[in-house]
């Protein structure tokens, strides 16, 4: 009886010491850093999420955006100066491609990231100045290019990015023989495109839908694997099919978060959860989808699945067809 005694009095001792443990995360403001500049999709995504898994987390999750370089400054960023309450908005350009295109791109995509969840996809779509290209068809337009020298122009928001390389994958699939034209964001390029300097146009959805809508460009199709509602009379790429080596084309950027390789396996289990929530409820879902993009979720899992899978496609891509960046 004395023996439980005292090991009862030696629990109640422990006990204030394991409870002050476990809450001692979060004992500071979260921070999600953001390799894209503020004022786009992928910053209002972050900042919405971030609002909403700050409330479920206990404190607030600060937003800090390191744009450049495909998402590799940011991604460098978060390498050097991430810690357990630091998480990654990770996505196809630095996860994927950057790794591919860069022998060296200053972090290692396996080692350094915790994949946590999938947030959304965006497709691309393919947009053409009509006076350029003499056409508004997709079908039309791959058979003219085709029929022509090699080296029509298509236009990008810069090397590296998710629409450059989407672009480079349809060239080399239906045997376009285009020459890339990268410009330093969506909104020069678009420029270009309206004033009929470059002919095509690879860009995210959701920042192209207002130019489409005004009546500036035409979209030739989407890379998604069905048509969008936004778009609903715009095909998607696949259903091209056999005639260009585009059956069953799919190919949709996508965003994600990602952890510190410092954080505990608890701490990274509760950035889960709470993404997890986030992304569930009703009202965030909403203004996802409303911002053209499609909300995801799944956990750590499927997302690091998806981001192997993704690097393994856009390296092949980048053999094929011999690409380098400055």
């Amino acid at each position: 009886m004395i023996h439980l005694t005292r090991r009862a009095a030696l629990a109640s001792a422990l006990l204030p010491i394991a409870t002050s443990a476990q809450e001692a995360w979060p004992n500071r403001d979260f921070r999600l850093i953001v390799p894209f500049p503020a004022g786009g999709t992928t910053d209002v995504v972050a900042r919405l999420l971030a609002a909403e898994m700050g409330q479920r987390l206990g404190r607030p999750m600060i937003v800090d955006n390191f744009a450049g370089a495909g998402g590799m400054i940011g991604a460098q960023r978060f390498v050097r100066e991430g810690n357990d309450h630091t998480l990654f908005l990770s996505q196809i350009a630095s996860n994927a491609i950057v790794p591919a295109l860069q022998r060296n791109p200053g972090y290692d995509p396996e080692r350094d990231f915790r994949p946590v969840t999938e947030v959304v996809t965006v497709p691309n779509v393919w947009l053409a100045n009509p006076t350029r290209t003499g056409t508004r068809d997709a079908r039309e337009y791959m058979r003219r290019v085709r029929a022509s020298p090699p080296g029509r122009p298509f236009g990008s928001a810069g090397n590296g990015t998710s629409t450059h390389l989407t672009g480079e994958l349809v060239s080399q699939l239906a045997g376009l023989r285009m020459q890339h034209v990268p410009f330093r964001g969506a909104a020069p390029a678009m420029t270009a495109l309206i004033a009929g300097d470059i002919e095509v146009f690879m860009d995210n959805l959701p920042t192209a839908l207002p130019q489409i809508r005004g009546g500036a460009v035409v979209a030739l199709a989407v890379t998604s694997a069905q048509r969008v509602p936004e778009l609903p009379d715009v095909p998607a790429l696949g259903e091209l099919g056999a005639e260009f080596g585009l059956a069953g084309f799919e190919s949709v950027a996508w965003f994600g978060l990602s952890a510190h390789p410092s954080v505990s396996d608890a701490n990274l289990a509760r950035f889960v959860a709470a993404a997890e929530a986030a992304m569930a409820d009703p009202a965030i879902r909403r203004q996802l989808a409303e911002r053209g993009t499609t909300p995801t979720g799944g956990g750590p899992e499927p997302y690091a699945r998806l981001i192997r899978a993704e690097r393994e496609r856009w390296a092949r891509v980048v053999r094929e067809g011999n690409i380098q960046v400055d």
